[in-house]
């Protein structure tokens, strides 16, 4: 079997597929190997000499065995990816996963609350006798008597600061008459 530019990318497709006989691969290797390669395979070249050299663990798929004169004719470049940033963008991968598993596979009659709402899930509010637990029918009662107490609350304080002021203007007068 004879590899060339006419009909490697069929061997390097049936190589994908998992199709190829160990005799196929081999001939790949060396068809890589050669230095004869088209242009737009070129990316596949580390790939085939990190299989050929029996994908050992504590080698990349970048040609070890190739001569410099031979990876400078081969456009072959080593990449390096900072631990650092693989990792940023492994946990930036995940964020988005789970941002969009939230958002598409949540359950329809369960629907993932709001920030607001998450800290009032499991309050009920009584009305007539009757025990009321969805927080959708209860929130919005909860967010009037949350700003009928704000409201009770500023006037608390203003009343405060009036008594202040006057408590000072006593004690002013105090030190007048003395």
């Amino acid at each position: 079997m004879e590899l060339n530019k006419r009909n490697i990318e069929d061997y390097i497709d049936r190589f994908m597929e998992g199709e190829t006989t160990n005799a196929e691969e081999q001939a790949i290797y060396r068809f890589f190997r050669t230095g004869d390669v088209p242009p737009h395979l070129m990316g596949y070249a580390p790939m085939f000499a990190w299989y050929e050299e029996g994908m050992q663990e504590n080698s990349e798929p970048c040609p070890t065995d190739y001569s410099g004169q031979a990876k400078k004719r081969l456009g072959l470049h080593s990449l390096h990816i900072p631990i650092a940033a693989l990792s940023a963008g492994i946990a930036a991968m995940i964020v988005v996963c789970m941002g969009l598993g939230l958002l598409f596979y949540s359950d329809s009659e369960n629907p993932v609350l709001v920030d607001e709402q998450a800290c009032y899930e499991g309050s009920y509010i009584e009305v007539g006798g009757k025990r009321i637990t969805d927080i959708e029918q209860i929130f919005p009662l909860i967010l009037e008597e949350q700003a009928a107490a704000e409201r009770k609350e500023k006037l608390a304080e203003q009343r405060i600061r009036e008594m202040e002021k006057k408590e000072k203007q006593v004690k002013e007068k105090e030190l007048m008459v003395n």
